[in-house]
């Protein structure tokens, strides 16, 4: 299984992924599983924006830490 790692405000978040046949599966920090058909994408172009949806969700944002 491979790795893909993104930071967000000084905390790195990193989920697994690996690809059957031509479908990929991400397997998020918090235990949830996405998958997506690659058609012809690299499995690292293809896991980073699950990982970042799964990221913009719980973490804060600039303006959420001035409030």
């Amino acid at each position: 299984m491979d790795e893909i790692s993104i930071e967000r405000n000084g905390v790195t978040y990193t989920a697994e992924f690996e690809v059957f046949g031509d479908t990929l599966a991400v397997f998020l920090p918090n235990g949830e599983c996405r998958s997506t058909v690659l058609r012809g994408l690299s499995p690292e172009a293809a896991a980073r924006p699950h990982l970042v949806s799964y990221v913009n969700g719980i973490a804060p944002t600039a303006a959420d830490e001035e409030r």
